[in-house]
C-alpha cells in the first residue's frame, strides 16, 4: 500500500503532490475520473488540543469530518458555548489516496478549527456538535475541559518540547494588538464660538490585513447640531505615519458640528469592530477579532457677546448675504403675493430663525414657510435658507413689502453685522372691501356674510315662522331654521379652524402630520418595490422624523439624539418608543450613507416604522 498525500485549504491554489511515475499517471487519472474506489463510512468527531487550561487561556477545538465522496460539507452546528469566548475560526481540507491490490481508496478530511477561551473555572463540557449531510444527521461526543485559575494554568515555558514544524498544521492565531489597529478622532478646532462649525474626522489606522469592519457604536453628539460631511462605503487606504510607524489609513466618518450652547462640550467616542487576517505555516489563514475606540474630544464653546447684538439677530453664525424678492408684481382678488427672503452663505444655515417683519398697513403677513438647499463642499456647510412670507392685500392699490433686516455673528471677525433688503412694491386689484356690521338697524338684526336674517315682529314678540303662507312651503319653512343654525355653527367652526391654521404653526403641523407621514411611507414603499434602496431609506427616515416633528411641533432637523429623546420624554412619549424611534432613524441613515457598515432588512424596517407611528 503506497500512501499519496495532498492538501488544500482556502488559501491554497496550486498543490504539489508527490511525483508519480510517468508510466502509472494515466491509470491514476483514469481511476480518479471514473470515481472507482471503496466507499468508507463518514466519521464525525471533535477534539481539543488540551484538556486542562487556565481562565482566559486560548485552546483549540477541532471538528473533523472524514470519509470518501464527501462533496461539499456544510459548517457544523456548534453547541451552546456560553462558557467560552470564540476568538476565531478557520477550516482546512485534505485528501489521502491509497492503492492496494490494484484498487484505489480515496479518503477526504475536512477540519473546522475554532479558537476558544474559557470564561470561568470548573469542569466545563463542550456539548455534541451536529452535522446534516446526505440526508443524515451526525453528532460528535461531548468534550470535557478542566479550567483552573490563571495562576494554576499550565505554563507555556514548561510544556512538552515543540513538535517538528508541520506545514500542514493550522497555526495558532495571535491576538490583535493596539499598535496594529487604531481609531483616531481629530477636530479642526476645539475653541469656538457658540454656533461656529467644528469639523471632526475619524480615521482608521491598521498594520494588519482586515477581513471585515463594522461600526459598533455611533459617537454621541450631545449639545451639537450635526451635519454629515462624509461616511465611508468602502475603505480607501492611504499610507500615513504615526510617529515613526507606517500605517494604512482610511477615513471612516466626517461630520460638521455646531454647538447649540456655551460651555465645555464633549464629542463622544466611536467604536468599531472587525477581524484581522492571520497567516501561518504555508497554507493556513485565520482571522482574529478586534475592537478599537476613539478618544472623546473636548470642545470649549464661548458664548456670543451681548455687546453690539442687533435686534434683528436670529441665531446666524457665519458669513452670510441676504436678498429679497416678490414672486409676482400684482395681486387680483386678494391672491397672496409671496415675499421670499433669502439668506446665503457658510455657517449654521439650518439654525437661523425667520427674520421679523414690521407691521404694514393694508397688508396681512402670514407666518413664513422655510426652504433649505444645503451643500457640503470643502468640508464646510454652506447653502441657502429661504423664508417665504405670504402677503395678503386688504385693499386695492399699490402696496410696499417692508425692508427686512438680518443680523448675524461672524466668528472670523468676532463681531455682529446687519444686512438690509430694499422695499419691494406690488399692485392689488379686485379686493373686496370688508363690510361693516349694521348693529343699529331699527327693524331687525343682520348677520354679515350669511344669508340668514332675523326680523323682529310687532311689539316684543318674535315670530319664528309664518303659518299663513299658502301651500306646503309656508307650513314647513320653519324646518329650515335649525338646519340654518347647524350650517352657521359649521361655518363658524371652519372659520376658526382656518384662522388657527394660519396663525398657529404648531396646530397646522399637528393636523397635517398623519397625512404627510402616510404619503412619505407610501413613497418609501414605492422606492423599495422599484429597488431604489437609497431613496427608500431617505424617504423612510424623513417620514418618521417628519411625523415626530409635525405631531409634537419639534424642529427635528436641528436636534441631536439626546435632545430629541428629552423632547419626546417631555411630551409624554414612552422611553422605549423613543429609543426604538432613534434606532430606526439611525439605521436608515447608516444604511443610506454607509451600506457596508450595517445589515438590515428594508421590509422589516418599513413594518417597524408603521408600528412606531401607530404608537406615537
Amino acid at each position: 500500500m503506497i500512501p499519496v498525500r495532498s492538501m488544500a485549504d482556502t488559501g491554497l491554489r496550486n498543490a504539489n503532490p508527490r511525483p508519480v511515475r510517468r508510466g502509472r499517471l494515466p491509470v491514476c487519472c483514469l481511476l480518479l475520473a471514473l470515481g472507482i474506489g471503496s466507499a468508507a463510512a463518514l466519521e464525525f468527531r471533535a477534539s481539543v488540543d488540551r484538556t486542562r487550561v487556565g481562565v482566559g487561556q486560548r485552546f483549540t477545538l477541532t471538528v473533523t469530518v472524514s470519509g470518501s465522496g464527501l462533496g461539499r460539507i456544510p459548517r457544523p452546528e456548534l453547541p451552546d458555548l456560553s462558557d467560552f469566548d470564540q476568538l476565531g475560526s478557520t477550516s482546512s481540507q485534505s485528501t489521502n489516496i491509497f492503492f492496494s491490490g490494484g484498487r484505489m481508496t480515496r479518503e477526504e478530511t475536512v477540519s473546522f478549527i475554532y479558537q476558544l477561551a474559557a470564561r470561568r473555572e470548573g469542569e466545563l463540557t463542550i456539548g455534541p456538535c451536529r452535522l446534516s449531510h446526505g440526508g443524515n444527521t451526525y453528532s460528535t461526543g461531548p468534550v470535557t475541559v478542566t479550567v483552573v485559575g490563571a495562576d494554576q494554568s499550565p505554563s507555556p515555558a514548561r510544556s512538552a518540547p515543540a513538535a517538528p514544524l508541520d506545514p500542514f498544521a493550522p497555526p495558532a492565531a495571535e491576538p490583535v494588538s493596539t499598535d496594529e489597529v487604531q481609531l483616531i478622532a481629530g477636530a479642526d478646532r476645539t475653541d469656538v464660538w457658540q454656533g461656529e462649525q467644528v469639523t471632526v474626522t475619524w480615521t482608521f489606522y491598521t498594520r494588519a490585513r482586515v477581513a471585515d469592519l463594522k461600526l459598533a457604536q455611533v459617537p454621541p453628539f450631545s449639545g451639537f447640531w450635526a451635519e454629515k460631511l462624509f461616511d465611508a462605503d468602502r475603505l480607501d487606504y492611504q499610507s500615513r505615519r504615526l510617529g515613526e510607524v507606517e500605517y494604512s489609513a482610511a477615513t471612516l466618518k466626517r461630520v460638521a458640528l455646531f454647538p447649540t450652547g456655551p460651555g465645555r462640550l464633549e464629542v463622544g467616542a466611536m467604536r468599531i469592530a472587525g477581524r484581522a487576517v492571520r497567516r501561518g505555516g504555508f497554507f493556513f489563514e485565520t482571522t482574529e477579532p478586534f475592537e478599537a475606540s476613539s478618544r472623546p474630544i473636548a470642545v470649549t464653546v464661548r458664548p456670543l457677546p451681548d455687546s453690539g447684538r442687533p435686534a434683528s439677530f436670529s441665531g446666524g453664525v457665519g458669513a452670510f448675504a441676504v436678498s429679497a424678492e416678490l414672486d409676482r408684481d400684482s395681486s387680483d382678488a386678494g391672491t397672496p403675493v409671496n415675499l421670499v427672503v433669502r439668506v446665503e452663505g457658510a455657517g449654521n444655515i439650518q439654525l437661523i430663525g425667520a427674520p421679523k417683519l414690521p407691521p404694514v398697513h393694508g397688508l396681512r403677513v402670514l407666518n413664513p414657510e422655510t426652504r433649505d438647499r444645503i451643500s457640503r463642499t470643502g468640508n464646510r456647510v454652506r447653502g441657502t435658507r429661504e423664508f417665504i412670507y405670504p402677503l395678503i392685500p386688504q385693499s386695492n392699490g399699490r402696496h410696499a413689502a417692508p425692508a427686512v433686516e438680518f443680523g448675524f455673528f461672524d466668528p472670523a471677525e468676532g463681531g455682529y453685522y446687519v444686512r438690509t433688503t430694499p422695499r419691494l412694491e406690488f399692485v392689488a386689484t379686485g379686493v373686496q372691501p370688508v363690510a361693516a356690521r349694521d348693529d343699529k338697524e331699527e327693524d331687525g338684526m343682520r348677520v354679515v356674510s350669511t344669508d340668514i336674517r332675523h326680523i323682529k315682529g310687532e311689539g316684543s314678540r318674535v315670530q319664528w315662522f309664518d303659518w299663513s303662507g299658502a301651500g306646503l312651503p309656508g307650513r314647513v319653512g320653519w324646518l329650515f331654521y335649525p338646519a340654518g343654525l347647524v350650517l352657521l355653527g359649521l361655518g363658524v367652526a371652519l372659520g376658526r379652524h382656518r384662522r388657527r391654521l394660519e396663525a398657529d404653526r404648531g396646530y397646522a403641523r399637528s393636523r397635517r402630520a398623519a397625512g404627510l407621514a402616510r404619503r412619505r411611507l407610501a413613497a418609501a414603499a414605492r422606492a423599495l418595490r422599484a429597488g431604489r434602496e437609497a431613496e427608500f431609506y431617505a424617504a423612510l427616515a424623513a417620514g418618521v422624523a417628519g411625523y415626530v416633528g409635525d405631531r409634537h411641533n419639534i424642529e427635528v432637523a436641528g436636534m441631536t439624539g439626546d435632545e430629541l429623546s428629552a423632547a419626546l420624554a417631555a411630551r409624554g412619549v414612552a422611553a422605549d418608543t423613543a429609543r426604538r424611534l432613534l434606532e430606526l432613524i439611525r439605521t436608515c441613515e447608516m444604511a443610506r450613507y454607509s451600506p457596508g457598515l450595517v445589515s438590515c432588512r428594508p421590509d422589516e424596517l418599513l413594518d417597524q416604522a408603521r408600528e412606531l407611528l401607530e404608537k406615537l
